[in-house]
């Protein structure tokens, strides 16, 4: 299996304080990784540390096996790896096509249009709804529009912390849809997410982080079965 971003034994936190320690990830090209785990375990850090946000403390960042550790954010994301984080963090007094254009204003105008076209029917509510403040949406339609603003970046490997946080059932299932479509074209995916159940459904491969550190991985499936997820995650 063909690995698009790995993490290598990384560590990374805030001053001091380190959060995560010596993770190893990877998340292979047209695949959905998942990374579970309780409030406080690292997750948004790890994120965070992946897209060059903050620096690593230890080991090594490789996307495309080329090393990105010292890198910074916006270096990583023309390279094709960028953050949807958590919150959407997009212009509510902007429409949804003037935050879309914004994911790709490093690109021509001509290429620039013809992904948007691409982006809208990939989102066909974003379509009917290009002229609207994105202030003005549902959660759900907000996060789309974050999706769509990343792919305007034409990413190989997109981060996303947290996308159904807040979002009805029914637009929870509607954008895990979309992601799955958006891999089956090559993209790689690594989604921090609360809903375990719907998460490890969906996913080809998963971790479960706890107070800063992997304590297992394995295929999502297998994992939703296994006695950890199911005592501390679903309940049963």
């Amino acid at each position: 299996m063909s690995m698009l971003l790995e993490a290598r034994c990384i560590s990374a936190g805030y001053g001091p304080l380190e959060i995560i320690r010596n993770i190893d990830i990877l998340v292979p090209r047209g695949k959905i990784t998942v990374i579970v785990g309780p409030n406080g375990a690292g997750k948004t850090t790890l994120m965070r540390a992946l897209s060059g946000i903050i620096p690593l403390t230890r080991g090594d960042i490789r996307f495309d096996d080329a090393s990105i550790a010292a890198t910074n954010v916006s270096k990583r994301v023309a390279s094709g790896l960028v953050l949807v984080p958590e919150g959407r963090h997009l212009f509510a007094q902007m429409t949804v096509e003037e935050n879309l254009e914004l994911g790709g204003y490093v690109l021509p105008a001509a290429e620039r249009r013809a992904l948007m076209d691409k982006v809208l029917a990939i989102f066909p509510r974003l379509a009917e709804r290009r002229r609207q403040l994105a202030g003005t949406m549902s959660g759900g339609e907000q996060q789309m529009v974050a999706v769509g603003r990343a792919l305007m970046s034409k990413p190989r490997c997109i981060l996303l912390d947290e996308p159904s946080l807040g979002l009805a059932p029914l637009m929870v299932a509607e954008l895990f849809r979309i992601l799955r479509q958006i891999c089956e074209s090559g993209t790689g995916i690594l989604l921090v997410e609360q809903n375990v159940r719907q998460a490890l459904t969906i996913c080809d491969n998963a971790y479960i982080l706890e107070r800063g550190q992997v304590v297992a991985e394995g295929a999502g499936a297998e994992l939703l079965q296994g006695e950890r997820i199911r005592k501390s995650y679903l309940g049963m």
